[in-house]
């Protein structure tokens, strides 16, 4: 139990090379087996061939000497018994080669789900960003195994739909990641938003009638602060929707030429800063936003901060304009998630310095706008750095894309009620009553390490 989880994952790695080794010569000689059966059956046939060669002169020759009808009838009952024989070999040989084959397969199937079985019984030390052990659920221990065997030095679990990660471990792990992820995102959307966010956007109006119904809104559920939320977010957002759509050829959003500032600052930003201040009054900004949490000086395109004393930064936000290169993505991407994790780490050694208890839901929010598309994720801690993806939806560009807005300001949501959880897990964690000075001495040890 001493033992770091480094140092545990070493020893496993000796024994499971060995293992292979060891497994890998029995396949190699049970192979050897079946290839030295099969050149022996290909001699007996070689021989049976031969014997009915000669079977068949040795015929001829008694027919020269011997013409009689007794003789010829003789010969057919003999060469009929060769081929029921040559038939026989073959057909054993065959059954043999394949019992044979099966078996090799089912070892070697066997030795497979063993490993992977093993590998998640040995990596049992799951540590927090401080090197403490901490209880995960089964499907994050899994994606953490499976993490370091592939890359042992590695420091960040890539978990969005588009990982290579995700889709080159075992379907079992995977499926079990996106379940439990379904779980954790698919419930924050109750079902009476979802049908009210269903019959607005359903609506057979004409393009004109489309922003009196957005004046007309109001909440159908008065006492229900999420419905009036939601409500609040749509008159705040939609009208700048609406009036691009009605441009019809000069619609900004079907211009690919639109410039980066004006399109997220026109759809992509608002609706952000709208969902973060109703739902987890979180002050959002943006526009090239300098910061010094930020990696290397970076400008941010959107970041947001919380609103009580700490003033802690929990958002990052990259976005570029519609028509744009692949390259700009992945530089994107880069760009975020090191900033995120740069903003986790401050936010713990800020927290440990001040003597003061970890949120139980330490998580860094992420956003990404690419071309037509918006990107949501949440950075948390459990073994490795995680990027988890909350969501996507593309954004809708003119009237006939109308009910595409349920799934976009679904993605939104998800988001701000994510966050929401997670400024309320801090504000619960600072009126908590302060660690002992044992465990504030050993954390700012382990934040020396």
């Amino acid at each position: 139990k001493g033992l770091k989880a480094t140092e545990l994952w070493n020893q496993f790695e000796k024994k499971r090379a060995l293992q292979n080794q060891q497994h890998n010569t029995n396949i190699d000689i049970q192979l050897s087996t079946l290839r030295v059966m099969s050149t022996s059956a290909t001699c007996q046939e070689d021989e049976l061939a031969g014997q009915m060669v000669a079977s068949s002169i040795s015929g001829k020759k008694n027919v020269k000497h011997n013409k009689n009808a007794k003789r010829q009838s003789d010969e057919y009952p003999e060469r009929e018994k060769q081929k029921s024989r040559k038939t026989s070999i073959e057909n054993s040989h065959q059954a043999e080669c394949s019992y044979r084959l099966n078996n090799v397969l089912n070892v070697q199937e066997s030795f497979d789900e063993n490993n992977e079985e093993e590998v998640i019984q040995n990596v049992e030390v799951i540590t927090d960003f401080l090197g403490n052990d901490i209880e995960c659920s089964e499907a994050s221990k899994k994606l953490c195994s499976a993490y370091m065997e592939q890359y042992p030095d590695g420091d960040l679990i890539d978990l969005r739909s588009c990982s290579s990660f995700l889709r080159n471990i075992p379907r079992s792990i995977s499926s079990s990641y996106l379940s439990e992820m379904d779980t954790i995102t698919e419930q924050l959307i109750p079902d009476n938003v979802h049908n009210f966010l269903v019959q607005f956007f359903s609506q057979t109006i004409s393009d004109t009638e489309w922003q009196g119904k957005v004046d007309d809104l109001r909440s159908p559920e008065e006492k229900d602060p999420l419905m009036v939320a939601v409500v609040r977010i749509l008159r705040r957002t939609l009208p700048q929707f609406i009036k691009a759509f009605s441009l019809e050829h000069q619609n900004p959003l079907l211009n690919i030429a639109t410039i980066e500032q004006a399109h997220l600052n026109a759809f992509v930003h608002p609706c952000l800063d709208s969902a973060l201040w109703n739902l987890a009054n979180i002050h959002y900004e943006y526009g090239e936003i300098p910061s010094r949490n930020h990696v290397n000086k970076n400008r941010a395109d959107g970041v947001g901060y919380m609103t009580n004393a700490d003033k802690f930064q929990l958002v990052y936000v990259e976005g570029s304009r519609p028509n744009v290169k692949q390259e700009k993505e992945v530089a994107d991407i880069k760009k975020i998630i090191n900033n995120m994790k740069s903003l986790f780490s401050k936010i713990v050694k800020e927290l440990i310095k001040t003597r003061r208890r970890l949120p139980e839901k330490l998580n860094i929010f992420g956003g990404q706008s690419f071309r037509l598309r918006i990107y949501l994720y949440y950075l948390d801690y459990c073994g490795k750095y995680r990027l988890n993806e909350v969501d996507n939806a593309n954004l809708p560009r003119e009237f006939s894309e109308m009910p595409d807005f349920v799934y976009f300001y679904e993605c939104v949501l998800k988001w701000a009620l994510l966050i929401q959880a997670s400024v309320t897990s801090f504000n619960e964690a600072r009126v908590e009553k302060r660690p002992s000075r044992m465990s504030y001495a050993e954390s700012l040890f382990r934040l020396q390490e």
